[in-house]
């Protein structure tokens, strides 16, 4: 969930060995972090801050950043190379990129300052190498400072996301027992009255699990469906004419497109009918709505209920839970939302799938 970052490339293996540049929040990062740098070694090369010109600091900072613009741009390009090797070998190449790219840039920098200084007849090594080795010692010495503050960065989020992992599996695994006993129930209630019908169930029940015990994962949002109705005709055969599904879907074109986390309507479906239809003893209706528009998806869950009759506690720990599990997988675009009111409980939830 990574998140950050969906779970699904949150927890994906291949990943930066200590950052994504393909991303403006750390290429801003990156430039903020040169810049800073760059005042730094302007500020240290002169005795006296009144010394310091504007011209100087602005040369500073041109060519720190253009040096960590390079160096951004290069390790995009170079990303299956460097996945190729140990983490350790890879920041090594980095490092050694990063050398290459500061003394290539102080020497164009030679070569553009020759061209534009017309006392100077002959370009020579010298002139071209000026200075290369002290920006190559401050910049190798900066460089490696930086790549362990990224290595170490990188490592502290590997750690998040395993402990995000662990949470949700921990979520879904309070979801399924409860499911569980409830289905079992139906089933061994209906083996004497209709066999038939229990064998039926037993095959829906065993689809479900068979989704369930897969890898944590996202799936088709139509898939999500089809495990949802696979669900909802057990609790039809139980419940029989008190339990009415309306569905309404806008968008099916991109229902095969649209993800949603393994199990996550399913839950809230239960929660409509233990908490609201199998307190009635009149037929009752549980509608779903489901949009999909630009990426974004919003579903809307109503079941009547009766106050005082309603396991307000039951309700809100599948609640939560599903909740927590959208957060993990979709951070801060996940909208999450419940009302009770005359009647009718409403969930709405949306996101913003990638």
């Amino acid at each position: 969930m990574p998140p950050p970052q969906r779970l699904s490339s949150t927890f994906s293996k291949s990943r930066y060995y200590f950052s994504d540049f393909r991303r403006w929040r750390h290429v801003l990062e990156l430039l903020l972090a040169s810049n800073l740098l760059a005042v730094i070694l302007a500020v240290a090369s002169v005795k006296d801050l009144s010394e310091l010109s504007l011209i100087t600091l602005l040369h500073y900072l041109l060519f720190v950043s253009w040096v960590a613009i390079c160096f951004a741009v290069c390790v995009d390009k170079l990303q299956k190379f460097l996945t190729r090797f140990d983490r350790h070998i890879a920041l090594m190449i980095c490092f050694l990129l990063l050398i290459v790219l500061v003394l290539s840039s102080t020497c164009a920098v030679n070569i553009l300052k020759f061209m534009g200084d017309r006392s100077q007849q002959y370009l020579d090594v010298s002139t071209i190498f000026a200075g290369g080795l002290h920006h190559v010692v401050l910049g190798g010495g900066v460089g490696l400072i930086c790549l362990r503050y990224l290595y170490v960065r990188e490592q502290w989020i590997e750690q998040q996301q395993s402990e995000l992992m662990a949470r949700v599996q921990a979520l879904q695994a309070r979801i399924h027992p409860h499911f569980l006993f409830n289905s079992l129930n139906t089933v061994v209630s209906l083996i004497a009255i209709d066999p038939f019908k229990a064998e039926q169930m037993l095959i829906d029940l065993s689809g479900l699990f068979r989704a369930s015990l897969t890898e944590l994962r996202e799936v088709a949002l139509q898939e999500e469906i089809d495990l949802c109705q696979r669900y909802l005709k057990i609790e039809s055969v139980r419940l029989g004419d008190r339990l009415h599904v309306k569905w309404r879907i806008e968008g099916e074109d991109q229902l095969k497109f649209a993800k949603i986390p393994l199990l996550t309507l399913q839950p809230l479906l239960e929660n409509c009918i233990y908490h609201g239809i199998e307190s009635m003893s009149d037929q009752s209706t549980v509608s779903i709505l489901i949009e999909v528009i630009d990426r974004q998806v919003s579903i809307v869950l109503t079941n009547p209920y009766q106050s005082g009759l309603q396991s307000t506690q039951g309700n809100g720990i599948a609640i939560d839970n599903v909740k927590q599990r959208l957060m993990a997988y979709y951070g801060a675009t996940v909208s999450f939302k419940i009302f009770a009111r005359d009647g009718i409980f409403t969930t709405l939830l949306s996101y913003k799938y990638q």
